[in-house]
């Protein structure tokens, strides 16, 4: 009788109480198959069942978060940025109002407080993208402020460390009035304080392991350039998400770049699938990414011409939200052209390199290398 009735008052206070003790939670294994199936890009599967879940327990503090990213995902794939970034700010406006509620009948609970505050985190991102400012730091801050504040209820939620280290890694990266900003609400401007707590979310966190890995991987890979850890946090990623075709580009151009070019072969046939099908977004980033890797083997190997060919593709068919493989393109073809004594070419290419964000390393080296070239002059 003891035993049934325990049961009962657990199975009864799973609805009564928020989901912070996740283990109580009806709808924590239904959550967790829907961040799989959004990390394995069956955005409609896990649009499903993150609804599900919410229905099920609506305390929970993640699907109202994870809905806005599955269904800004879904959007940009099939109707493109512009109508992703009306998604993102139409679900930010809806699921705001959610966390506020859920605060104010459990102000316990320090999961709402970090997935209000990400909320405003996802939603600086449109206004980063559309260059407005002010917006930028009002939702930055708006984040911050909330983040922090579950950091300081529970020194145990590793999760916040995953939007606390971003901040802190792009506040690293950027200008110095950005450095001004964040250093004037408390915020690190210390790279490697960034990067330290991206590894403790990567390493400790419950849910936000898998996009601390994704962050820490791009990072290590195209701005420490620190391939050994690279690979170590990627390798899992891939194998854990097969349905993600950018992770397993990222590991295609780490294997290039480290010439291992046995496991590359290994893993062509699954970056070609990634690159022939999907919406045209989607298959476009695919196949630049699979023209990026093929012109770093045929640069690696000596097969220049090749090499060129690869990353002109690229420019002449760039439809990539950001700009940064398109820079990538154009040192690659830059080195290429200076590899077989076209330097006027190449001195173009090494131009719109400077045109990069300056903490990417091809822009020091497209420098040295346009200070070369103008010596032999």
């Amino acid at each position: 009788m003891r035993y049934s009735s325990f049961i009962t008052i657990l199975l009864f206070s799973s609805f009564l109480l928020p989901a912070n003790n996740r283990e109580i939670s009806p709808a924590e294994l239904i959550v967790q198959d829907g961040i799989n199936a959004m990390y394995n890009y069956e955005f409609e599967n896990a649009i499903t069942i993150l609804d599900s879940a919410w229905q099920i327990d609506s305390t929970h503090p993640v699907p109202p978060f994870v809905l806005i990213a599955a269904k800004w995902l879904h959007t940009q794939i099939r109707e493109g940025y512009d109508a992703s970034y009306e998604k993102i700010d139409s679900e930010v406006e809806a699921t705001l109002p959610i966390y506020k509620s859920l605060i104010a009948q459990y102000p316990e609970n320090p999961e709402y407080y970090l997935y209000l505050g990400s909320t405003y985190g996802i939603r600086a991102r449109t206004a980063l993208a559309g260059k407005a400012w002010l917006d930028v730091l009002y939702f930055g801050y708006q984040g911050l402020k909330y983040i922090r504040k579950a950091q300081d209820m529970d020194s145990e939620l590793k999760d916040v460390y995953m939007p606390l280290g971003l901040m802190e890694y792009f506040a690293c990266l950027s200008a110095a009035p950005v450095q001004w900003g964040a250093k004037l609400v408390g915020l690190s401007t210390d790279c490697e304080v960034g990067l330290n707590h991206l590894e403790i979310a990567a390493k400790e966190s419950h849910y936000s392991w898998i996009e601390a890995s994704n962050v820490l991987t791009y990072v290590y890979l195209h701005i420490e350039r620190d391939f050994t850890k690279a690979e170590q946090i990627i390798t899992p990623l891939v194998e854990q998400f097969p349905g993600h075709p950018y992770f397993a580009f990222l590991r295609g151009e780490l294997l290039a770049k480290t010439q291992q070019w046995e496991k590359l072969d290994v893993l062509m046939p699954t970056l070609t699938d990634f690159a022939s099908k999907g919406p045209f977004l989607q298959q476009n980033e695919c196949q630049l990414k699979l023209a990026y890797i093929k012109g770093i083997e045929a640069f690696k190997t000596g097969n220049y011409k090749e090499s060129i060919k690869q990353s002109t593709w690229m420019l002449i068919n760039y439809h990539m939200e950001f700009d940064w493989l398109k820079g990538f393109a154009h040192f690659l073809r830059g080195q290429s052209h200076e590899a077989i004594g076209e330097f006027g070419l190449a001195v173009a290419d090494y131009e719109e390199v400077l045109k990069m964000d300056s903490y990417y390393p091809e822009v020091d080296k497209a420098q040295e290398r346009i200070r070369e070239m103008e010596k032999r002059k």
